[in-house]
């Protein structure tokens, strides 16, 4: 019984991951930001991710990583953040 609980948490920190990730990205994508503002989301995404999943920089990294980074760099192109 115990282990089905820890696997039912893994999986409810995991949809709640990936509604973050898609919500980010959506935002990022449609709406009037800065690419500071965000690079900031992406951050806070990653900060958040990185409390629920402890020590798992790198599936970051590989994974979600690359999907805010292509998604910026198609809006923003590849040059360095505006300072504001």
């Amino acid at each position: 019984m115990e282990k089905d609980d820890s696997l039912g948490e893994e999986n409810r920190k995991i949809r709640h991951l990936k509604i973050m990730v898609n919500l980010g990205l959506s935002l990022i994508s449609q709406e009037r930001l800065s690419r500071k503002e965000a690079e900031l989301i992406v951050e806070s995404i990653r900060r958040r991710a990185l409390k629920m999943f402890p020590g798992k920089e790198t599936t970051w990294e590989i994974i979600y990583a690359p999907r805010f980074h292509r998604i910026i760099k198609e809006r923003w192109g590849s040059g360095r953040v505006e300072e504001s």
